[in-house]
């Protein structure tokens, strides 16, 4: 999956915000970074409802330190 805006390859927990927090069905993506414009929210928001959805066991998002080390480098390589 690409973000609908930047073409930007989707990590898992980027994809499992866009089915929760769009809609389960949506065919449109969007990064981390887009998502935080269209709610006009930060990015460290979305961080913390990916950490939320995790720790309520949902399985849209990836677990373990494979997907912590994911979401680590997507977080850097948008900062740089």
């Amino acid at each position: 999956m690409n973000c609908q805006t930047c073409g930007r390859s989707l990590t898992t927990d980027e994809a499992g915000l866009n089915y929760k927090l769009i809609a389960r069905d949506t065919k449109v993506f969007l990064c981390k970074t887009h998502l935080a414009e269209y709610f006009k929210v930060s990015e460290s928001v979305l961080d913390q409802k990916i950490a939320q959805f995790k720790r309520q066991g949902c399985l849209l998002f990836s677990t373990g330190e494979a997907a912590d080390s994911e979401t680590a480098q997507r977080s850097e390589e948008n900062s740089q």
